[in-house]
């Protein structure tokens, strides 16, 4: 056979396979996302090992922070090359240098003091999590031009499918590693090496679809601040916006949900793998729940939904150290794992607010945007998400000054704000439209998508 008949055989077959890789890639990454869960896991490791509120921030601050600056990022990177694979494959080797330290940190982790180990997972999750959000979010593009056409909503709907079921699955794992015989650090010695693992066969599928056929537009980077300013004159953009913050500012405190838990309930280390799989137990939920409902009544309510979900989980995370010093639970109960499981089932309800995210947001965005002109508001949504993605840093800053429960009750405080902001959300019955690259001058039509 000729080299290039050869050739074209190869990738053929990798044309045919691209799918299977597409979804195996998204189980793998599921599974390192699990596992390195910056609200639970990270946060507790932190908290545990380094004792210091500014690490428990940081690993949710670096989360929401590169996820919401991947979008900025690939714009410009895309003003001078409009194909995906390079910049998965450049993204994927800085993948594979921080799954190489959470490996050695994981061989070695009986070696390494405890403050060397959150030190070092919190600048090597920096690494990973800057080049796995440009990888996952430029993995659209390559599926796409490796996928045939007739196959490419399959292949997503796969791919949403696969990473719900392994997030569950992986959960269990951890949970039954945090339950073993063995030491904190062994524990987190071995979930580390599931994480490089996994991530590293999911680098490897994502990397062997065949990708470059097809290429997005190039941007012009002087255009794309216009584009993200634009959208603040839209009265309905502003709303949006304003609850977006109010919200922010309440969930900051999410990575010392764990850490109260473990100050006022004497929290055993197994009840981090159990506030895992109440927390992927949730998202598998409302990823079955949130999308169809938006789709059939709009995102206002689910937004309202998620919130009160929210509060009910602040609510009930505070108010469970005093039930279990009750009378009531003493005479019920005569054990306190009974409300540690309690306080770790809990995060089922956070589980549930935050994967509805991803599909009110976009439709929310759709629905009040002029026809045609969506970069604008997602740009200025993702330029506001990065600085409340600090948020974090102002609790850890404030709980050096008041304690912790206080500062839960300041949350949920801003949490009812951001309920009752919810209500100003624009309805999705109707589209606020304008003429082209005008936001001023706007008119209310009928919903057309």
């Amino acid at each position: 056979m000729f080299p290039g008949s050869r050739s074209r055989h190869s990738l053929r077959r990798l044309n045919r396979l691209a799918p299977i890789h597409a979804v195996v890639s998204a189980a793998l990454q599921a599974i390192g996302d699990t596992v390195l869960q910056p609200v639970v896991v990270l946060s507790g490791i932190a908290f545990l090992l380094g004792r210091s509120n500014y690490q428990v921030a940081a690993f949710a601050v670096i989360a929401v922070a590169t996820w919401a600056c991947a979008p900025l990022f690939l714009l410009v990177v895309g003003s001078f090359s409009g194909r995906p694979y390079p910049v998965v494959a450049v993204a994927g080797i800085v993948r594979l240098g921080a799954i190489v330290v959470f490996g050695v940190v994981g061989l070695r982790i009986d070696d390494i003091s405890p403050g060397r180990i959150v030190s070092t997972l919190a600048w090597t999750y920096l690494a990973y999590q800057v080049a796995t959000s440009v990888a996952i979010q430029s993995s659209a593009s390559l599926i796409v031009s490796g996928t045939p056409r007739s196959r490419q909503s399959m292949v997503f709907r796969q791919r949403a499918l696969a990473s719900v079921a392994a997030a569950v699955i992986s959960a269990f794992a951890i949970w039954s590693v945090f339950r073993s015989d063995g030491s904190f650090q062994d524990s987190i010695g071995l979930i580390l090496l599931l994480a490089a693992l996994a991530t590293l066969s999911a680098t490897w599928f994502l990397l062997s679809i065949p990708g470059g056929g097809i290429g997005s537009a190039r941007p012009n980077p002087e255009r794309l601040f216009a584009a993200a300013v634009n959208p603040f004159r839209a009265a309905a953009f502003r709303r949006f916006i304003s609850f977006k913050i109010l919200l922010a500012l309440a969930v900051a405190v999410d990575p010392f949900l764990i850490v109260y838990g473990f100050q006022r309930l004497g929290l055993e280390v197994e009840y981090i793998g159990l506030a895992v799989v109440a927390l992927a137990g949730g998202q598998a939920i409302g990823h079955l729940v949130w999308p169809k409902w938006v789709a059939r009544h709009g995102p206002r309510v689910p937004f309202q939904v998620a919130t009160l979900l929210r509060l009910l989980l602040l609510t009930w995370v505070i108010a469970l150290p005093a039930l279990s010093t009750s009378s009531t639970y003493a005479n019920r109960f005569d054990t306190p794992e009974v409300a540690m499981r309690g306080f770790a089932l809990g995060f089922v309800l956070l589980g549930l607010a935050a994967s509805m995210g991803a599909s009110a947001n976009q439709r929310y965005l759709l629905d009040v945007s002029p026809r045609g002109v969506t970069q604008g508001p997602i740009l200025a949504g993702n330029m506001v998400a990065t600085l409340t993605a600090f948020a974090p840093f102002g609790v850890a800053w404030l709980l050096g000054r008041h304690e912790l429960e206080r500062v839960l009750w300041a949350a949920a405080g801003a949490m009812i704000v951001a309920l009752l902001a919810s209500g100003l959300l624009v309805e999705s019955s109707v589209r606020l439209r304008s003429a082209p690259g005008s936001w001023r001058s706007r008119r209310q039509t009928a919903r057309t998508v």
